[in-house]
């Protein structure tokens, strides 16, 4: 019995050492685990701030320094900027004229890697793309662009098959005049006129009536590509011809000289003085034009774009508009280009780029640009808002332009025989060259700008 109970004693006490050790190690291994587990959360939570810090990154945005634009972009990257918080966003402005932003932009794109996100004329496409110093857009990665962008504005961006740019905004143009200056000089305020002849009467009438500036319209080098896409082409737009048919430059044809001769005719009849035709053929004619035509008497028509009906919004009573008549009266003659943002091909972060790029031509940034800015919006759903249709009654009537709208050609050499068109133009307009001389002297530098089997004459 005694040996039966030292037994049982042994074996309790056996158990419990066991037991005891058994305890200690679960809870030693227990403490181990959640010493590894400590350390991996240490070492997860520093991954992640490491991270954070890898992916804190800036975007640059270079544009003209256009106030509409600034407003628009600059409420646009907030949004941006809350969507993606660790990635600051640099708006940049290259301030200058038209042809000083061109010139700026395009010297920045040949060796500047910090810029990612670039607006540029459309009419300058051809020649950057060309040149290699943009990158193909993917926007198949974003379905908004095939729903809502009009099928005309993405030919013009698209070359080779791909895509260069996402427009965000487009034109026409047309015959602005003020019915004050019409009635005091006896023209029916509603006053459309169906060909170049029934212009021309109308401007030697308000002439006769000395109004200082019958007809006012781009019409110097200093004005660049308002030049030629404003006043040249709109001219020629309405005639037989064209600067660029199957694939070759045409370098003489018989609307090249109507053209010149229609703005010989307006140095001829000496509508305009000295110092009138300086002050309209100053680079920054564009900022002079707007309160002489609200506040004065002293323009009876502008020859310019839509965009213009967003300073004129308030006046509608007092200033119309109609469109361009053909030569013949067979029609109405308009242009249309734009404004694009493109990815540069020496940026370094494509990606985030093309992210920017989606916000900023959202639905709804696109309409507070288009309503800032007074350009047409190349969105359907955006032409279609009726905070869009509201807000400018003269975009919206310009809109029915389009119709009947020419576009710029979309080649690299676009832009050299660009500044032939205005060089001619401003020679004629001055009393330098005659109609038929500027054309010759027109042809003889385009053929050697774009080379021989290139040009055509008509």
């Amino acid at each position: 019995m005694k040996k039966s109970l030292l037994w049982v004693v042994v074996l309790v006490m056996s158990i419990s050492i066991v037991a005891a050790f058994s305890l200690y190690g679960c809870k030693a291994e227990e403490a181990a685990v959640e010493e590894v587990e400590e350390e991996a959360a240490v070492e997860e939570e520093v991954a992640v701030e490491e991270e954070v810090v890898e992916e804190a990154k800036t975007v640059k945005m270079v544009y003209s320094g256009y106030a509409p634009w600034k407003e628009w972009l600059e409420t646009a990257i907030v949004e941006f900027e809350t969507l993606y918080p660790n990635v600051t966003v640099v708006l940049e402005e290259v301030l200058g004229t038209g042809d000083e932003y061109t010139v700026k932009t395009t010297l920045l794109l040949q060796s500047d890697e910090t810029i990612d996100v670039l607006i540029v004329d459309s009419f300058l496409l051809g020649g950057f793309v060309g040149a290699g110093y943009l990158a193909p857009i993917p926007t198949d990665e974003w379905p908004e662009y095939d729903q809502q962008f009009s099928g005309k504005v993405k030919e013009g961006a698209t070359i080779d098959g791909n895509v260069y740019a996402v427009s965000f905004s487009t034109d026409t143009r047309g015959l602005y005049y003020n019915t004050t200056v019409f009635e005091n000089a006896g023209i029916a305020t509603s006053w459309a006129p169906k060909s170049w002849a029934e212009l021309m009467a109308m401007i030697e009438q308000l002439h006769d009536a000395d109004v200082p500036y019958p007809i006012w319209m781009n019409a110097s080098k200093a004005h660049g590509e308002g030049t030629t896409m404003q006043t040249f082409e709109m001219f020629l737009t309405g005639t037989e011809d064209w600067i660029f048919e199957d694939g070759k430059w045409v370098v003489k044809a018989p609307g090249i000289v109507d053209t010149l001769e229609f703005i010989q005719d307006l140095y001829e009849m000496e509508i305009y003085d000295s110092t009138e035709l300086a002050v309209m053929m100053e680079a920054n004619a564009w900022q002079t034009i707007d309160p002489l035509m609200i506040d004065s008497v002293e323009v009876g028509v502008l020859l310019d774009g839509n965009w213009k009906g967003a300073a004129f919004a308030d006046y509608t009573d007092v200033i119309k508009v109609t469109p361009m008549p053909n030569q013949a009266g067979d029609g109405f003659a308009s242009m249309s280009g734009g404004w694009t943002i493109t990815i540069p091909a020496l940026s370094q972060q494509k990606d985030l780029a093309m992210d920017l790029i989606k916000v900023v031509a959202n639905k709804e940034n696109l309409v507070n640009c288009s309503n800032l800015s007074g350009d047409m919006s190349p969105r359907a759903d955006v032409a279609n808002d009726s905070r869009y249709i509201e807000a400018n009654l003269f975009r919206y009537e310009m809109s029915a332009y389009t119709e009947f709208t020419q576009f710029r050609p979309g080649h690299e050499l676009y832009p050299s025989v660009s500044a032939e068109i205005q060089a001619a133009v401003e020679s004629v307009l001055i009393g330098q060259m005659t109609a038929v001389e500027a054309a010759d002297e027109y042809a003889k530098n385009v053929k050697a700008i774009v080379g021989d089997g290139n040009w055509v004459e008509k």
